[in-house]
This record gives C-alpha cells, sequence and structure tokens, in this order.
C-alpha cells in the first residue's frame, strides 16, 4: 500500500506549485553498516518518494541501534 500527501507551495514568483510526496513500503531487506558495525538492519523500511529530493528510506526505530548514534543540533521540517 502507499500512501500520498499533497501540499502548495509558494513558488519565488509567488505562484502555487504543487508539492507531492508518498510513501512506499520496500520487500527488500535494507542493511547500514559504518565502521564494519551494522546501525540498521530491517526488512520493514519504507522509501519516502517527495517532489524535488532524492528517494530516502526511513526504518522502524525498532530496527536502529541507538547506541552508534548521536544527537545533533540539525532537525528536519
Amino acid at each position: 500500500m502507499t500512501q500520498a500527501f499533497r501540499a502548495q507551495e509558494a513558488g519565488a514568483a509567488n505562484t502555487a506549485q504543487e508539492h507531492r510526496a508518498f510513501l512506499q513500503p520496500t520487500p527488500k531487506r535494507i542493511r547500514v553498516t559504518f565502521g564494519g558495525e551494522t546501525i540498521a538492519d530491517t526488512t520493514n523500511a519504507v522509501i519516502m518518494h517527495e517532489t524535488r529530493h532524492q528517494p530516502v528510506y526511513y526504518f522502524p526505530l525498532s530496527d536502529v541501534r541507538w547506541e552508534f548514534l548521536e544527537e545533533t543540533a540539525h532537525s528536519s521540517h
């Protein structure tokens, strides 16, 4: 099942541009490794497709090894 979103964005010339985003489940096993350690491993990832952005994998929180991560001041809105 795919979940879709729509929103209107104000463009530079004050014209509305359609912004689309949708989540797509993937049947693949997705693993993230760094420095020889597995940071995340899941068969339940979803792919976020969004206007003007590259596709991004999202992992269930329970499939991420948080002891290898540290908080930063960066956030997404």
